[in-house]
């Protein structure tokens, strides 16, 4: 009886230990378990300008809802959110765009490279209102590798100790 006990408090310590991983994980991607976001609603201009909301979403320092000026492009955008952060892909920076015709209303989205600001024409510097920028990082990332494979040792680990207590018996 002793043994069962032992191997329940195992795993249990596993599931505690891996829940916490899986919460770093989280963290690393700006996921919140509580519900709450760190993304704000940021105004920026002067009185009496014309301004547009933009949504900017991602790898940036200060993600949410910017109210910038109509000639604001993409660049300006991220340096109002503190820039992207070391992770980000500035390489494949996605923009939607809601476009309303006669025959309806559909979302176009084009990719922007910044990593090469001189090639960049102004169509694609440009933003519109109601755009929603998302600068993703590369799907590799080692960091990720690294939380995973510490989880799958610690379960590994887990196992093993459970089978050496229930031959212990």
């Amino acid at each position: 009886m002793m043994s069962l006990r032992r191997v329940v408090m195992v795993l249990a310590c596993t599931v505690v230990v891996t829940g916490a991983s899986v919460a770093q994980v989280e963290t690393n991607l700006g996921v919140s378990k509580s519900g709450a976001s760190s993304a704000a609603y940021y105004f920026i201009s002067k009185p009496g300008e014309i301004t547009m909301s933009i949504n900017l979403w991602g790898y940036v320092r200060n993600p949410g809802r910017y109210e910038v000026p109509i000639s604001t492009d993409v660049v300006q955008l991220l340096s109002y959110a503190g820039g992207p952060l070391a992770e980000a892909d500035l390489g494949a920076v996605k923009i939607s765009r809601v476009v309303r015709r006669d025959d309806g209303i559909r979302t176009v989205e084009f990719v922007v490279n910044l990593r090469h600001l001189d090639k960049l024409d102004d169509k694609a510097r440009g933003l519109e209102p109601g755009d929603t920028i998302f600068v993703d990082s590369p799907s590799f990332v080692w960091r990720d590798v690294f939380n995973i494979l510490t989880t799958v040792a610690i379960i590994l680990a887990s196992i093993a100790n459970a089978v050496i207590a229930t031959r212990g018996m």
